[in-house]
C-alpha cells in the first residue's frame, strides 16, 4: 500500500484540490492506494472534519493517524465501514488503542524504535484480540530501512510477531522514493510519505509492476 498524507490543518478548499489530483494519480497510475489523514491539529473536530470529507470524496484505503485514541474514534465514525488502517499506538497507549482498535474491528499499526519492545507490545495486542496488525519500527533512515526490512523479513519464518505488513514512513521526493523502493523488499508494506510528485509516481508505479 502507499498512501500520501493529507493534514487536518488544511482548509476544506486545499483538502478538495488534493483529492482531485491523488485521485487523478491513482486512474493513471495506480498510486496512491490509501489516503493517510494526520492529526496534526491535535483535536478531535478538525481531524473529524477532514476525515468525514476525504471519506466523502476518495474512494481507495484510509489510514487514520493519532497518538490520540479518542480523536481516532471520533474521526472513524464519519468512516465506517471503511476499516481505516489505525496509526498512533506505542508503549504509552497501546491499551487505549487496542480498545479502540477492537471496538471499530480496524487494522492497528503499533511502533516502537526497539524491535524487541516491537515484538513484545505485538504480542500483547494478540493476547487482547487484536488480529490485524502492521509493525512500524520507526526507521529514520535509508540504512535503517534496509536493515530492519531484511532483517523483519527474515524473523517472519519463524517468529509469528513478526510475521504482519511493515509500515515505511519517508517525507517526499527522490529520497521518499528509494525508501519506498526498498520497502519492496518485504512481501506487505505501507508506504506513507507526504508526497511524490508525477515522475516519483510514475517510477514507483512501474517498479511495483515489474515486481508483481
Amino acid at each position: 500500500m502507499i498512501a500520501l498524507t493529507i493534514s487536518d490543518l488544511m482548509d476544506a478548499d486545499a483538502v478538495c484540490l488534493r483529492i482531485a489530483e491523488l485521485t487523478s494519480r491513482k486512474k493513471t497510475l495506480g498510486i496512491p492506494d490509501a489516503i493517510c489523514i494526520r492529526n496534526d491539529s491535535f483535536s478531535d473536530e478538525p481531524f473529524a472534519s477532514i476525515a468525514e470529507l476525504v471519506g466523502s470524496l476518495w474512494q481507495g484505503d484510509i489510514v487514520l493517524e493519532s497518538e490520540d485514541a479518542s480523536n481516532i474514534s471520533k474521526s472513524s465514525v464519519h468512516i465506517m465501514g471503511r476499516r481505516p488502517l489505525i496509526i498512533g499506538a506505542n508503549r504509552n497507549n497501546l491499551e487505549q488503542f487496542v480498545v479502540t482498535a477492537s471496538l471499530l474491528n480496524c487494522p492497528l499499526c503499533i511502533s516502537s524504535d526497539s524491535e524487541e519492545e516491537l515484538f513484545d507490545l505485538v504480542s500483547e495486542a494478540r493476547a487482547n484480540g487484536v488480529k490485524d496488525i502492521v509493525l512500524d519500527p520507526m526507521m529514520k533512515n535509508m540504512k535503517q530501512c534496509l536493515e530492519i526490512c531484511t532483517d523483519i523479513n527474515r524473523l517472519s519464518e519463524s517468529l509469528p510477531e513478526a510475521a504482519y505488513p511493515v509500515a515505511v514512513r519517508a517525507w517526499s521526493g527522490e529520497y521518499a522514493l528509494t525508501m519506498a523502493t526498498v520497502s519492496l523488499l518485504i512481501d506487505e508494506t505501507v508506504v506513507i510519505v507526504d508526497d511524490l510528485d508525477q515522475d516519483c509516481c510514475e517510477t514507483l508505479s512501474s517498479l511495483i509492476s515489474a515486481v508483481r
